[in-house]
Parts: C-alpha cells; structure tokens; sequence
C-alpha cells in the first residue's frame, strides 16, 4: 500500500507539534476569507432529549483524540498557507439564531470548527479549509456515539463512526487529490459568467434560514416517476424555478443558469481520508436558445450528470486542479503573488460560473441505537460572495431535509422551490429561524 508519497503529516525537529499541508480543494478558502465569502458549512444532529452541555464537553474532549487533523490552527508561510497543529482545549458553545459566522483572521488563530448546542440540537460548523461534508460527518456521528455512550447507550462502530480507542490512520489524513491525479488531462469545460440573483442583502451576519422537510418514499417516487436520482429532481426542479424567476425579472435573460453539485469523489476512489476530497458538475441551460419547460431542464440535469460522474471525467477535473501546484513558477512564488493568482483563477471558475448551489449529502445510515435517539440530521452551506442563496440536502432514516441558507432577504427561490415540490404530490414541512408568511402554500 502506498503511504510516503501522499503523506501530510510532518513532525518538526525538534519533536514537537506537526504541520499540514493543505490539500488542494483546501488552498483556496484562507484567500477568500472574508465577510461576504464564509466558505463555512454546518452539521447538526436534532436529539429526541435535551442535550446535557457538560456530557457533550466530556464527550468532545474524549473524541478529539481521534481527530488529530482537526486540532490544528490556519497559518501563513512564506509561500503557502499552511495548518498547524494547535492542543488547546475546544469548548463547546451556546447556539445562535444565525450560525456559521465568519472566520477572520484572528478566528483563524485558534481552531478551524465551532461544537454547538442549543435544547436538542448539536451542531458542528467546519471552515472548509478543514474538510468536506462526509469527513464533518464521522466526525459528527463519532462524537454523538461518544456522547450516548456516557448516557449507557453503546453504539456500534463503523460505517462513519469511529472507535476513539483506535489510532488514528495516515490514511485519513492524506491528500487524496494529489494520490489519485493521474495528469493524463489537465484542462476543465470553459465557462462563461452564469446568471446571478439579486436582491436585498441582509445587514451583518445576518442569515435567512428555511428548511423544509419531506418523506424519502414520495420523494424517492417522484424521482421514479421521472426516471431521475432525487439529486437529480432536486437540482432540477430548482434550476427550473432560477430559469422562471430570471425570466421574469426582465433582466440578464440571455445569461445561462447553472446550479453547482458538489459529488463526493470517494465513491470513484478508494481512499479513507477525512480531509477535503470532492468535485463539483454544473448542470445548467441557456436561455439564449429558446424557452425551456420543466421536463426539458429536468432531462437536461439528468444527462449532463449521468455523462459528466463517473471516474474518467472526475480525473479530468481534478487533475485541472491539482495541475496547478506543479508549476514551477507558482512554486517559487511568494503567498501575496499566489494570492493574487488564485483569486483570478476563481474568478474565472469559481462561485461567478454558476447561480447557486444543491449540495446533496445524501443518506447517512445511523445504527440503531443511535437512531432512536436522534429525531433527524440538518445540512447547511454558509453564504456566498456571488450567490446569496444555497441549498442542502442530507436523509437520515424516513426524512429528507432540504435547507436554504441566504444573505438576501427576499425567499422567491426558496418559496418557488417548495411550493414545486408540493405541486409534485411532495408534502413538505417548513420551519425557518425568520418570521415567514406560509400563506399560499399550495
């Protein structure tokens, strides 16, 4: 088995803490560190019980031993940002109305993830530079198996559940991107600037926060019905409703909508790392080439999706990104110059290339000690510089919970996306932390 060639983890001389690189999704989130780019997302799970702070505390500070990648801290190097292995103990925090602040420099200072809690809720919110949605979830359902435990309810390990009495493996740390890169492509799909939402944007930190939730099994038979994935039929349905909100603004009409997908890539390569490992696919239509019904967009996102995610063309795109790093000038380079590179080439395909986000976790399968415990689990993406409004999806047992988080304070999308749903034969359960008007629901 390979280990030296993708290993992170270097201890210093003089035998005291390690630092990691960062991986390469990773090195873009500190240079896009500011107030209107959190690049934050947040994991919860809804307990059936109030949730008791000190076991929580107790439980934290008995599972973060495992996690030897997450006790570091951001800092910055000559030529690149790196982390920094930082022991100071995590203190869990009271919940807020809106979660997900963002980290600034001085944040980035101490540790990159915030463990909260609020009556029956914990949650965990990660600075991406850290890891993805499945590496917060291991975390996240190892620390709830911990927390049980120290209540008398034992759950089993594996399946994303950790056993704390375990060495934490090399593997979990690697780079998975630089692992499995074969070179062979090295250029991604050119993209023009997408169609972006407008409107009022909320004042400091605030967020607007709606999640609805609805059955897997009319969910799943809607999908069936259109021979589509429920990713599929999520994005559809909501790339659908951008497309008639952009229509009927009157404005950028031409300006094609795309929604980004982030894919898990650990399905295409086997790898057990807990550190930052996806991509993303575009779906999208152009209006410049005529009107579009539901059922076009729908098979257009299903096509695209079916041609774009499988292992060749995933290899293509991460080795685009990866390419990047071998140059020998970008080597040499000093961070500010770096900087400014990197902040171009985003502009030329990051968050401007598409209108919004669905970013589906899919389902995360709960043992059954553990589920009898927790009502549901929540997924939330923090806010965008370009695209105020973005949504998550996860399933956990018989629920789907779909959850918009935006910095705009008009909710068009969000209502137009439920109110589809519904019209689907989708019953759909909505809460929000805003005073929300649910009348013509449908």
């Amino acid at each position: 088995m390979k280990t030296l060639h993708y290993q992170e983890k270097i201890q210093s001389k003089q035998g005291g803490p390690g630092w990691y690189r960062l991986d390469n999704a990773a090195k873009i989130y500190p240079i896009l560190m500011h107030t209107r780019h959190s690049s934050l997302f947040r994991l919860a799970m809804l307990m059936r019980r109030p949730v008791d702070p000190d076991l929580l505390q107790k439980a934290l500070n008995q599972t973060l031993p495992r996690f030897p990648q997450f006790m570091v801290r951001l800092r910055k190097g000559i030529f690149w940002y790196y982390l920094e292995h930082y022991n100071e103990p995590v203190m869990i925090e009271p919940d807020v109305v809106n979660p997900m602040r963002p980290w600034t420099r001085k944040d980035a200072k101490s540790h990159l993830f915030r463990v909260r809690y609020h009556d029956r809720r914990v949650s965990v919110e990660f600075f991406h530079a850290l890891t993805d949605g499945y590496g917060a979830s291991v975390f996240l359902r190892t620390l709830i198996a911990v927390y049980l435990s120290l209540q008398g309810i034992d759950c089993p390990t594996g399946d994303g559940i950790l056993d704390i009495h375990d060495k934490p493996a090399e593997t979990e740390m690697e780079d998975a991107y630089n692992r499995f890169s074969t070179f062979k492509v090295i250029h991604r799909p050119r993209e023009t600037k997408a169609f972006r939402l407008q409107g009022t944007i909320l004042p400091g930190h605030h967020l607007n926060i709606i999640c609805g939730i609805v059955p897997v099994s009319q969910l799943s038979a809607a999908a069936a019905r259109f021979r589509v994935s429920v990713t599929e039929l999520l994005v559809g349905v909501y790339l659908y409703q951008l497309y008639r909100i952009q229509q009927q603004g009157g404005y950028h009409t031409d300006k094609p909508v795309r929604v980004s997908v982030p894919i898990n890539v650990r399905r295409y390569y086997p790898t057990e790392t807990l550190r930052n490992f996806a991509l993303y696919a575009n779906p999208g239509i152009e209006p410049a080439y005529g009107t579009y019904t539901f059922e076009e967009v729908l098979k257009l996102v299903h096509h695209f999706m079916r041609y774009t995610i499988n292992e060749k063309y995933l290899n293509a795109l991460m080795c685009a990104n990866v390419a990047p790093e071998k140059s020998i000038f970008l080597k040499i380079s000093p961070l500010p110059i770096k900087n400014i590179a990197m902040r171009i080439g985003y502009s030329m395909a990051g968050d401007s290339r598409f209108t919004s986000t669905v970013s589906n976790l899919g389902i995360i399968r709960l043992p059954p000690e553990m589920a009898q415990e927790v009502e549901r689990m929540e997924f939330l993406l923090g806010p965008s510089k370009f695209n105020p409004v973005s949504c998550s999806v996860i399933s956990t047992g018989e629920q789907v919970v779909i959850q918009f988080s935006a910095t705009m304070q008009e909710t068009d999308p969000q209502r137009a996306f439920f109110k589809h749903l519904v019209q689907l034969g989708i019953p759909v359960k909505v809460e929000s932390n805003q005073i929300w008007d649910h009348s013509g629901e449908g």
